[in-house]
């Protein structure tokens, strides 16, 4: 599968993404890409003080621009829709909205939990274009965005550089991202 930006060396040149199994079986495979691809914004509404993933920007990109770029038309076919509960932050109570139906997406609080051991597991490095979007970066590794709501609906869940932010960060202020989906095997 491949994803990157254009550089102006090769400006058609793009590189491939590296994943990270977080779970399979004979008909699919849960991924998450190893590293920080992007950085933006969760949501851009900067009125609005009750976003959750339903509704956010940064769905729509995932699932429409970054789904179009990244993969080739054979490449989405394998991309299974995925059935995504979308669970109140366990820390601060507060609403994750409605389930949602998508191909691409950040994880919840709860799958990072779930799908990474430790902390350490969880660490995620930022490529060399998340850092030119401004990817926040200590000791070489990134924050990167979950679909969690944060300690408001203005506020969107963290993976800090090592832990994770139930309270977050606000939904306007760009973080990195780090697409899950999951694809169907043996097709």
């Amino acid at each position: 599968m491949i994803y990157g930006r254009p550089s102006n060396k090769q400006p058609s040149k793009k590189q491939p993404i590296k994943w990270i199994v977080l779970e399979a079986n004979e008909n699919e495979a849960l991924l998450i890409s190893l590293y920080g691809l992007d950085c933006k914004e969760y949501d851009n509404h900067k009125d609005s003080n009750d976003i959750t993933w339903e509704n956010c920007d940064l769905r729509k990109w995932l699932n429409d621009d970054f789904l179009k770029y990244a993969f080739s038309e054979e490449e989405i076919k394998r991309i299974k829709f995925s059935e995504l509960k979308n669970d109140d932050n366990p820390e601060c109570d507060t609403k994750g909205g409605n389930d949602t139906t998508d191909r691409i997406f950040c994880l919840s609080i709860n799958e990072v939990e779930q799908y990474f051991s430790s902390d350490d597991a969880r660490k995620c490095k930022p490529t060399a274009y998340a850092v030119k979007q401004h990817a926040f970066v200590e000791d070489g590794y990134c924050d990167w965005m979950l679909r969690s709501p944060g300690m408001t609906n203005f506020h969107v869940a963290m993976y800090n550089v090592d832990e994770t932010c139930p309270y977050g960060s606000v939904v306007d202020n760009p973080n990195t991202i780090r697409p899950a989906l999951r694809i169907i095997c043996n097709q």
